[in-house]
């Protein structure tokens, strides 16, 4: 299973920030403008149903309710993924991602959770069925991913280019994605909803961070991008 992946209540699925929700807006209208952020395979309409009334429904921003699902998510602060299962086969089956974390969600539609993991240093790959099943017959869940980035941005599609670190003048943010699934039993599914926000280099907890950096494996290093600037930037943590 996805490592520190923790059951919540459904009041503590969405945690939209004004300010988040108003850039993440923004973002996505520039996202939209260069690459593609709308992907769809073999998406059911029992299960396409599902996910756009769930969100009409709980979403604590008012969305206007438009017919297209792509539509819908387009106002929200969150991306939007969906997971489909059938039988033993599963596969992404819609998303709506503005602001991917290195990787091509048209690449990766169609494709079953254990593929898309494939790049992923450390994840047990053997348990991907089984992590689907969970996802939807039980949760919701949650889990952070974070990565260190030179950019004051949200969108790190692998098409836009990333400034690399300069040690003297250092630009550093953490980038931190909230992921929480929502299962559809009947519909054989789930939803995933992706928010980001950033931690500025004031906020950043750099001792805690040196020692993340300073642990990672080599194939972490290069997975996060930091492979080229790790004495650099362990330097600047350190200071």
């Amino acid at each position: 299973m996805l490592p520190r992946l923790r059951q919540i209540s459904h009041r503590e699925i969405f945690q939209v920030d004004a300010n988040l929700h108003q850039r993440s807006l923004r973002e996505k209208q520039l996202a939209a403008l260069s690459q593609d952020v709308h992907v769809e395979y073999n998406l059911n309409d029992s299960l396409r149903s599902a996910a756009r009334m769930f969100l009409l429904n709980h979403h604590p921003v008012e969305l206007e309710p438009v017919a297209a699902l792509s539509g819908i998510a387009a106002q929200m602060q969150e991306d939007v993924i969906i997971h489909a299962l059938d039988g033993e086969k599963d596969w992404m089956a819609y998303g709506h991602v503005s602001f991917p974390s290195g990787w091509r969600p048209e690449e990766n539609i169609g494709r079953p959770l254990k593929q898309i993991h494939v790049p992923v240093p450390g994840m047990d790959l053997a348990k991907s069925q089984k992590l689907v099943e969970t996802m939807i017959h039980h949760g919701p869940f949650e889990r952070f991913v974070w990565s260190v980035v030179f950019d004051d941005r949200f969108n790190f599609h692998p098409q836009q280019p990333r400034s690399p670190f300069d040690l003297a003048d250092p630009v550093v943010f953490v980038k931190l994605e909230r992921q929480v699934t929502i299962g559809f039993p009947e519909q054989h599914g789930a939803l995933f909803l992706l928010s980001q926000s950033l931690i500025g280099p004031s906020q950043i907890d750099r001792p805690a961070l040196a020692k993340a950096i300073n642990e990672m494996s080599n194939e972490e290093l290069q997975y996060k991008d930091l492979h080229q600037c790790k004495t650099d930037l362990l330097k600047w943590l350190r200071q």
